[in-house]
């Protein structure tokens, strides 16, 4: 049974075969054993429909943005074999990351999903959209540098974009498990900005049934919209 605690999932797309929605943060995708009592973007909507539904891909759980999912198994079922052959789902991630990044580029990094695991290659690639220079102190140097920067993954590892930036040493801002806590938190003081600072923006996708590409955009959260003006990065967040 769902809590009674009302959760808005905003749907951005729906057809016979697929439903696209707006994934609130801090809510998993789908009931997993660690979530045991907690509801989940699945069983909300099943719950709410009535009928089984089959998640297209993954969000980690304090990642807001587009969800798409399969309404039944058979759509799933092309969906998943068109993604191992590639080619099929392209997937867009904004975040602010800590430090100064410019251009763009690729990170390959071969990723371990957890100890004992076969590491298995992983890409992603990055473009930095603008950068801040904040008049307060990091903790070591006198002022702080972020940067907003769009994340686009060609593999789909675990916590691959966290792990890659992390690894660049520009880990994503509120990133408890692989960022900087200390200057989290001076970020969170700061700011008053709290919260993982990355979102599944923007996915484009070839219909597995009719073979039409669709693009949709989730809209900045006001985390970010709040971010931006106050680094005056409105003109660089992408909107629909």
């Amino acid at each position: 049974m769902i809590a009674d605690i009302p959760v808005n999932i905003p749907i951005l797309y729906e057809d016979d075969e697929l439903l696209a929605v707006e994934k609130p943060r801090n809510i998993h995708v789908h009931p997993t054993k660690m979530s045991r009592g907690e509801e989940s973007v699945q069983s909300i909507l099943e719950e709410e429909r009535s009928c089984r539904l089959y998640p297209a891909h993954r969000l980690d759980r304090p990642v807001g943005g587009v969800l798409l999912i399969a309404k039944n198994s058979e759509t799933a079922s092309i969906f998943g074999e068109a993604m191992r052959t590639g080619g099929v789902m392209d997937k867009r991630y904004l975040c602010i990351v800590r430090g100064r990044m410019e251009g763009g580029g690729s990170i390959n990094r071969p990723i371990r999903q957890s100890p004992g695991k076969p590491e298995r290659e992983a890409t992603t690639r990055w473009r930095a959209l603008a950068t801040a220079d904040a008049p307060w102190s990091d903790g070591i140097f006198p002022a702080s540098r972020y940067t907003l920067v769009e994340c686009i993954l060609e593999t789909g590892r675990y916590h691959q974009i966290r792990r890659h930036l992390a690894f660049e040493n520009h880990p994503i801002l509120g990133d408890i498990q692989h960022g900087d806590n200390p200057r989290n938190r001076i970020w969170q003081k700061e700011t008053g900005i709290d919260g993982l600072m990355l979102r599944g923006h923007r996915l484009s996708f070839l219909h597995p049934v009719s073979g039409e590409r669709i693009s949709l955009t989730a809209d900045p959260d006001e985390r970010f919209i709040k971010a931006a003006e106050l680094f005056e990065w409105e003109e660089h967040l992408v909107r629909e």
